[in-house]
């Protein structure tokens, strides 16, 4: 900003300068010997100075203003790209300004803390879950002998052990979900990958789908082969997920569409479903883990609120994107991209 003042008080001096020249010049003249014609010669002068100079100082104070905002803008990118992609970048604030500088340092201080805690969340969890699962499965698998041995229960007890079994059930299915998100933050995504023809995959899933779980999936598969290099077994978890949520949330006549296609360098799969859709509020926070929307998403469902987090951290894993469009009374989109394998 200081530049700029500068260069516009030297625009404005220079231009002082010429344009009291050009007077002195006109007054130094006897008036019989200035014809009209040198007057408005000389008022043309005057006239297109005053325009360069107003021209120099517009173009000088816009690109001052670019030169100030490129950093800033840079910023917001960089902010954006780091809440939104697991992987930490780094800023380069050598041309940004002190106030930008200090901004980045705060916020990489944050993003690292973050990051120590939410690996300390993750080992904690893992932790838990291990411990827990031994013991959980024993008193399941109690609470179930129990049940089928007993006979002459009566009726409130009987009531209290089918509770029972069923929270218990529930917790060894968070237990197994809570295994999976830590296996799937920490599996390498490089071992045993395989190059893989989405075409013919998506559509073996969807006719598995129609045939057990939905009477109507639709399908819009490119005609081309559209080629990855990626995981078989995850990447089917991860589809065999989306799609079943879509199931699970939209009106059994209503259609779910799984769509292929190809944009750019990246393959695109798009899992659309005619459901009550997601309310804004709630897409923030819909990868993240135990988030549950309500009523839709209740414990009635029989959801364990980990799914969509594992699915999110396996396909990042696997170096793509998961996005969410959503709008409620019309639908969801879950939105899948993949780099393709170069031919």
């Amino acid at each position: 900003m200081v530049v700029v003042i500068v260069i516009c008080a030297i625009a404005l001096a220079s231009y002082k300068l010429f344009s009291h020249w050009s007077i002195q010049t006109v007054l130094m003249m006897h008036s019989e010997q200035l014809t009209i014609a040198q007057f408005l010669t000389i008022t043309e002068q005057l006239a297109t100075l005053s325009l360069l100079v107003i021209s120099a100082m517009a173009a000088t104070i816009l690109g001052g203003i670019w030169l100030l905002l490129r950093p800033l803008k840079q910023f917001q990118y960089w902010v954006q790209t780091t809440t939104t992609v697991a992987q930490l970048t780094t800023f380069n604030a050598r041309a940004a300004p002190s106030e930008i500088r200090t901004l980045a340092q705060a916020w990489d201080e944050l993003l690292s803390q973050r990051a120590a805690v939410k690996q300390q969340q993750r080992q904690f969890i893992s932790d838990v879950a291990h411990e827990l699962r031994s013991p959980l499965s024993t008193v399941y698998g109690y609470l179930q002998r129990t049940v089928r041995r007993i006979p002459n229960l009566s009726v409130s007890q009987q009531e209290s052990l089918e509770m029972a079994t069923s929270e218990a059930e529930r917790m060894t299915l968070i237990l197994q979900d809570l295994i999976s998100l830590a296996r799937a933050e920490s599996f390498d995504s490089t071992l045993a990958q395989e190059p893989l023809i989405l075409n013919e995959f998506v559509r073996d899933i969807s006719s598995m789908t129609e045939k057990f779980d939905h009477p109507n999936i639709q399908t819009e598969i490119a005609p081309m082969p559209i080629r990855v290099q990626t995981h078989r077994d995850y990447l089917m978890q991860v589809l065999d997920h989306l799609i079943q949520n879509a199931v699970r949330y939209s009106d059994p006549n209503s259609p779910v569409l799984i769509r292929l296609k190809q944009v750019d360098n990246f393959a695109v799969i798009q899992v659309i479903d005619r459901g009550e859709g997601i309310p804004p509020s709630d897409q923030v926070m819909i990868f993240e883990p135990f988030h549950r929307i309500d009523p839709s998403r209740s414990r009635a469902t029989g959801g364990t609120g980990l799914g969509l987090a594992i699915v999110k951290t396996l396909i990042e894993k696997m170096g793509g994107t998961l996005s969410l469009d959503s709008e409620p009374g019309v639908g969801t989109t879950f939105t899948l991209t993949l780099p393709i394998l170069g031919r």
